[in-house]
């Protein structure tokens, strides 16, 4: 997808009072480790306190001194797919299989094994210690997900997570214009469908759309709703040979599937809207991309609806209504039977959903009069409210206060993974290899001078 999240990224930058290396996933959507990267080019003027002027620094000498970020804030949070035996990188963020090992001599060699298997061990902290330093035990992890194991894991070796709903941010520069698009408030049409419903992919933490859909065509409601799905998926999967990870998604009538049309759209059709789907139906059906899972992490198919003014239903994990309510957002109980945001159970969540939609295309008469102008009630609410300067400053100053208090326990670090890798290639007459080496002592050595003060922080000594 060719999206402009350069400016997201300046935009979080500025919200940093120091400097920082800023890590983010190129190109947007990857998930390889070797694809996350500097956000720019960090080799700048800078001021050195003691001698009150600017020098001129090496990128890799400069970078070295500062603390880092990684922007994990579009996607969810993966432990799993960067553990230490499926990470395959080397010091200069090279596939293994790439590595031309006649440029290395014997010594370069060992060295790179030495550090690549400490290194190996950090999961995502793996482009930050191999391009940066080990000079900060800690690094900055932003996300956008709740009730997460994974974060977690991701706490427990070193990372400061930081909170935001990043797609917020996102999802106004998406839908900006829907804010003033005449043609979402045209009364001149008459809704041909009770649901509109977005499901292209269901490769990976999708699988339960298939279910889904097959719910959706037993209970008659496909007949009801605006709706196609990828026959064959990103991955090149056909949906009848679909290989579950969780069991209850079995499907049972797999040719049911055949009477949901095929959907034709590019996966950039999310960072647009089009106008009539929303005029020409009632109510959304958000398909979230993380449903069978805890945690909560939503992306712009949630916000889509509320930026041009539409009620919804959100399949998602539970509690994603009150994650949306946290923000300012109304929802639409008692008129939609919302009960399923508290279902853990993923098959039953859907099944209770399923059961909301039949309720609604059961209306008719005053039911459905009354319905649909408190529905729309609240939507226009929610849509007022998401082009808020109240909704973006609630979004911002979440992201800036949680960055203040991360950046305040980055920078109480003892090195001690720096110190650990050095006593390993000291032990093997390598620490020569070591780039920067007298820099990085000087700065580590001024680092635990400030601990000092900080009683509440000592030091460890090492032999090092």
């Amino acid at each position: 997808m060719s999206v402009p999240l350069h400016n997201l990224y300046h935009w979080i930058d500025g919200l940093l009072p120091d400097t920082v290396v800023l890590y983010v996933f190129h190109p947007h959507g990857s998930k390889k480790i070797s694809d996350c990267n500097w956000w720019k080019q960090y080799n700048a003027f800078y001021p050195d306190p003691e001698k009150s002027e600017y020098h001129w620094l090496n990128k890799y000498k400069y970078h070295h001194e500062l603390p880092a970020i990684i922007c994990h804030d579009q996607e969810p949070l993966d432990w799993n797919l960067y553990d230490s035996e499926s990470l395959e990188c080397n010091f200069y963020n090279i596939p293994a299989a790439e590595i031309n090992l006649d440029q290395f001599t014997a010594d370069q060699l060992q060295f790179e094994k030495i550090k690549h298997k400490y290194l190996a061990n950090f999961n995502l902290k793996f482009p930050i210690f191999t391009k940066n330093s080990l000079l900060y035990d800690r690094s900055i992890l932003i996300h956008s997900e709740k009730n997460s194991d994974d974060l977690l894991h991701y706490s427990n070796i070193g990372f400061v997570c930081v909170h935001y709903w990043a797609h917020a941010i996102i999802a106004r520069d998406w839908y900006r214009f829907a804010e003033f698009d005449c043609r979402l408030q045209s009364s001149e049409v008459v809704p041909q469908n009770k649901f509109l419903i977005y499901c292209r992919d269901w490769s990976s933490r999708r699988e339960y759309r298939l279910k889904f859909l097959e719910l959706l065509v037993k209970n008659q409601l496909n007949e009801d709703s605006k709706i196609s799905v990828m026959y064959t998926n990103s991955e090149g999967t056909h949906f009848s040979q679909c290989q579950f990870k969780n069991p209850s998604f079995e499907l049972i009538s797999p040719e049911l599937l055949h009477q949901i049309p095929i959907n034709q759209h590019s996966s950039s059709a999310s960072a647009d809207y089009d106008y009539f789907d929303f005029l020409n139906t009632q109510v959304s059906v958000v398909l979230e991309t993380v449903f069978d899972d805890n945690r909560i992490h939503l992306t712009e198919k949630t916000l889509r609806p509320i930026a041009c003014g539409h009620p919804f239903i959100l399949a998602a994990g539970p509690g994603s209504l009150e994650y949306v309510k946290s923000y300012g957002f109304k929802t639409f109980a008692p008129w939609i039977d919302e009960s399923y945001d508290q279902e853990t159970d993923s098959l039953k969540r859907l099944e209770k959903i399923i059961k909301s939609m039949k309720q609604i295309q059961n209306l008719q008469g005053q039911e459905l009069e009354n319905f649909s102008q408190a529905v729309e009630q609240i939507a226009d609410f929610n849509k007022k409210h998401f082009f808020s300067n109240e909704f973006f400053n609630q979004v911002k100053d979440e992201l800036k206060n949680n960055l203040d208090l991360a950046r305040g326990q980055v920078y109480k670090t003892q090195g001690k993974h720096y110190l650990e890798l050095l006593k390993l290639l000291k032990i093997q007459g390598l620490v020569h290899h070591v780039p920067f080496r007298r820099e990085k002592t000087q700065m580590l050595r001024k680092l635990r001078q400030s601990y000092l003060r900080d009683l509440s922080n000592p030091p460890q000594d090492s032999s090092v």
